[in-house]
């Protein structure tokens, strides 16, 4: 039987022994106090599964003792980088994503928490998530960036942005759509419905509009057969003299020169104004007429209630220092395309918000804060690469020009090796290898879903219908 416990003495049960004539003649003892256990170690928040997020929590998870909470508004990881394959019916969502439950399984120091971060109260150190507050001992924010409509309203509610999963699924939907409704027009009228205006020369915009002209080329007129072959036709817009702006000018010309191959009309120095859902109007006035605007054009942050407008610099980016701290909050950290880090001379007005860059970020910050380094944060280039289309790309690698079938090799390969999972890997590879052989793809599938029928409350956690 086990020794009740009161008021932090042992108290003897009238079943205990008496004590024997040695135990008596001993000194009495002190009543024995019990204390709690205390736990030291420091809660981290980090908010936000993206790559720096991800490279950052592996880091802390490998090397730290301290309790870390994963935030982020999905429950999953996510590739970027292929997202226009998804786009394009190319390849399946779950071929790019990866559920956090399951990535932060074997860490026992790690727990996860759905929610969109809504303000930070920085005297009290706490959260403020739409499902609730957490309180932390360090903040790191890797909340990434949105699309940036440039301040229009009227572009922002009819283009098709392609920055998340959801993104990818509704384009893929809209465009199956689009073209299942034409093929039901009359011939005269199919045009709207059919044409494509990708906004963006960067490497989401290239990639996309050369895998939209792939299918327009050598697919569509097989599966519309009603469509007589005029399937429409791709233009790529962009307010650069060039496309991907930031690779060499020899990637630039075999670009170009590869997007009039695939019959991409290009136009430069001419970005969008305005778009109404019928027509596309151009800065120089120039008009084209659409149902279908892809938004690939730039990004920008959201700024973060709590903070003070002194934190942020140019973009609503958080100006952190060369250990990504946040300069007035010594507390508070912050990763990837939402941070503004001008300590290096190589980058004076920051980093580019690139996918590298963020996991170089998050993986030198999960050192940092286990103590493995103290040496400041310094990014060093691994070079740009852009699939055009089939067997062709461009890329940039340590001072190395490659173009064509070389460069595409190594992209795929690339790409394929910094997927998250080796189930990734293996889909990934199975879904390109079947699309390579036999010019097709499986993915090619216009799945609506519908609204969610239940909605879930503060006041309950049940699930009601409305």
């Amino acid at each position: 039987m086990s020794t009740p416990i009161v008021d932090n003495e042992i108290k003897l049960n009238k079943s205990n022994p008496p004590l024997s004539s040695h135990q008596a003649s001993l000194p009495p003892k002190l009543p024995l106090k019990l204390t709690a256990k205390t736990d030291n170690r420091r809660h981290i928040v980090l908010i936000g599964a993206g790559f720096a997020g991800i490279r950052c929590l592996e880091q802390l998870a490998k090397y730290s003792a301290d309790h870390i909470t994963l935030v982020d508004r999905n429950d999953y990881h996510f590739f970027p980088p292929l997202i226009y394959q998804v786009s394009a019916g190319f390849l399946a969502s779950s071929d790019i994503s990866y559920p956090l439950r399951r990535f932060i399984e074997n860490y026992d120091n790690v727990r996860y928490r759905q929610g969109n971060l809504l303000r930070i109260n920085t005297e009290d150190k706490v959260v403020t998530l739409d499902t609730g507050n957490v309180s932390y001992d360090r903040l790191i924010i890797a909340t990434g960036a949105e699309t940036n409509y440039f301040g229009s309203k009227d572009i922002e509610a009819h283009a098709l942005p392609m920055k998340t999963i959801k993104d990818a699924l509704s384009i893929r939907n809209h465009m199956l759509a689009q073209f299942n409704y034409a093929a039901s027009l009359p011939v005269a009228e199919r045009e709207p419905y059919l044409s494509i205006v990708i906004a963006g020369g960067g490497p989401s915009g290239v990639e996309l509009a050369g895998v939209m002209s792939e299918i327009r080329l050598y697919t569509l007129h097989k599966e519309y057969p009603e469509l007589l072959e005029n399937v429409g036709g791709i233009t790529l817009v962009t307010a650069d003299p060039v496309l991907l702006a930031p690779m060499s000018a020899e990637a630039q010309r075999y670009t170009q020169l590869q997007m009039e191959k695939f019959k991409v009309d290009l136009v430069f120095s001419d970005p969008v104004a305005r778009y109404d859902g019928h027509i596309v109007t151009l800065k120089s006035g120039k008009t084209l007429h659409t149902h279908n605007l892809i938004w690939t054009a730039g990004v920008t942050c959201e700024p973060i209630s709590g903070l003070n407008p002194d934190d942020y610099g140019r973009g609503n980016r958080l100006v952190v220092n060369s250990h990504l701290a946040l300069q007035h909050h010594k507390d508070i950290y912050a990763l990837g395309d939402i941070a503004l880090a001008t300590h290096d001379d190589n980058y004076p007005n920051g980093h580019p918000q690139l996918g590298q860059v963020a996991s170089s970020q998050g993986t030198y910050l999960g050192k940092y804060l286990s103590d493995k380094t103290v040496e400041p944060f310094q990014y060093k280039h691994s070079g740009d690469m852009a699939m055009i289309g089939r067997l062709t790309a461009v890329a940039d690698i340590k001072g190395m020009h490659l173009k064509g079938i070389i460069a595409w090799l190594a992209w795929v390969v690339i790409h394929i090796l910094s997927l998250s999972t080796a189930k990734n890997r293996l889909a990934t590879t199975w879904n390109w290898m079947t699309a390579f052989l036999t010019g097709n793809q499986s993915f090619r599938m216009g799945i609506q879903p519908h609204e969610d029928k239940f909605t879930l409350t503060k006041d309950s956690t049940a699930a009601k219908e409305p």
